[in-house]
């Protein structure tokens, strides 16, 4: 895990990414921050993405793509578990969302 991790922290615009379990517990993390924080926060926003997404009937969470002024979030849904990728405003969507899911498949042969 922590390699997939290390990997996608190589892309040119990531600034970390972190596997965090569906209540909010870090599993691994490669993040320049507080992990703890992010884990929590990741759990809540994908906790409410599943809601809403339920409440709408547009089916299963797959990726969320939380964008702001200063940076990106990607939380991609995983058995058990999801991964978190942080990034610049800069990064090349296309490419990391390639890469993104390129790990996700590994860490599901890993979970």
């Amino acid at each position: 895990m922590d390699e997939v991790l290390r990997n996608l922290n190589k892309e040119m615009g990531v600034t970390g990414s972190a596997i965090v379990s569906k209540d909010g517990l870090v599993i691994a993390a490669a993040l320049d921050q507080d992990a703890e924080s992010v884990a929590g926060m990741a759990a809540s926003v994908f906790q409410s993405a599943e809601t809403t997404s339920t409440i709408m009937a547009i089916g299963t969470v797959g990726m969320i793509t939380l964008e702001s002024d200063q940076g990106k979030a990607f939380l991609v849904d995983l058995p058990d578990a999801f991964l978190v990728v942080l990034t610049t405003v800069e990064v090349n969507l296309g490419r990391l969302r390639i890469e993104i899911r390129k790990a996700a498949g590994q860490l599901k042969t890993q979970m």
